[in-house]
Parts: structure tokens; C-alpha cells; sequence
């Protein structure tokens, strides 16, 4: 009975880790701090948010993606919360070609989301701002 209640215990801990509930997300631009797996650089330790790889000058260099740096899988429901350099995220991409063929990703059921994100180009750094949805017509 104890083997069973303790099993029991770590199987719905297991489930529960997996479904972690995000935070709230604010409606101003956030910095992205993560840097793909074929850059050398790191995300600079001052609290800037600012990372190493290459910088935009307009926002159309920017794209939303729900792609993780450094991981096979992705964010798994929308809004998406990264922000690349297009650039960075082809390297993203290549990679995972690369890397990720054997991996076996999670799959969610998700709500709607009640927000977009937009790519942003803020002081040579993609950034993810949250914008309401919408109305579908």
C-alpha cells in the first residue's frame, strides 16, 4: 500500500511539472536573452537582456517565433514568447535539423490566446511585445 501511495505521488508530480501555468505577460516589449546554439557569445550578465549575435536596425529583422534556443522543441502554445533576428533563427533552425531528427517532442491541447505577439526592433535588440487579439470576424 505505501509503494502504491508513493508511486501514485510521483506520477502526479511528474504530470503537474509538465503543466506548468505561465506567469502573466505584460503588454510592453520584454528582451529576449537567450542566444541560438551556434553563437559563441552569451546573454550579457548586467540585467540588460541584451545578447550577443546580430543586432536589427528595423523590426521587419525580427520575427516571433514559438522555437526555443538550444532546444529540439517548442514553446508549446501560443502566444509565442521568443523574438529572433531572422538570421539567428535560420541558425536556430539549421541546427535543429541537425540535432533534433531523434526527438520526440510534447504535444498540448491550448486555449485560444487572448493576445498576439509582434516582433519589435528596440535599441539593435529583437523584442516580443504583446498585443491584444483581434476580433475574428
Amino acid at each position: 500500500m505505501k509503494n502504491s501511495t508513493l508511486s501514485l505521488v510521483l506520477v502526479a508530480l511528474s504530470c503537474l511539472a509538465g503543466c506548468q501555468k505561465d506567469a502573466p505577460t505584460p503588454t510592453t516589449p520584454t528582451a529576449v536573452t537567450s542566444t541560438t546554439p551556434t553563437d559563441t557569445g552569451t546573454a550579457a550578465g548586467d540585467g540588460s537582456g541584451a545578447a550577443s549575435g546580430p543586432r536589427c536596425e528595423t523590426d521587419a529583422d525580427c520575427v516571433v517565433s514559438c522555437a526555443r534556443a538550444g532546444d529540439c522543441c517548442d514553446q508549446l502554445c501560443p502566444p509565442c514568447d521568443q523574438a529572433f533576428h531572422r538570421d539567428e533563427l535560420a541558425a536556430l533552425q539549421q541546427w535543429r535539423t541537425q540535432s533534433c531528427a531523434a526527438t520526440s517532442c510534447p504535444v498540448a491541447k491550448c486555449m485560444a490566446p487572448k493576445e498576439d505577439s509582434v516582433a519589435r526592433c528596440a535599441a539593435g535588440q529583437c523584442l516580443v511585445q504583446r498585443v491584444p487579439r483581434a476580433a475574428e470576424q
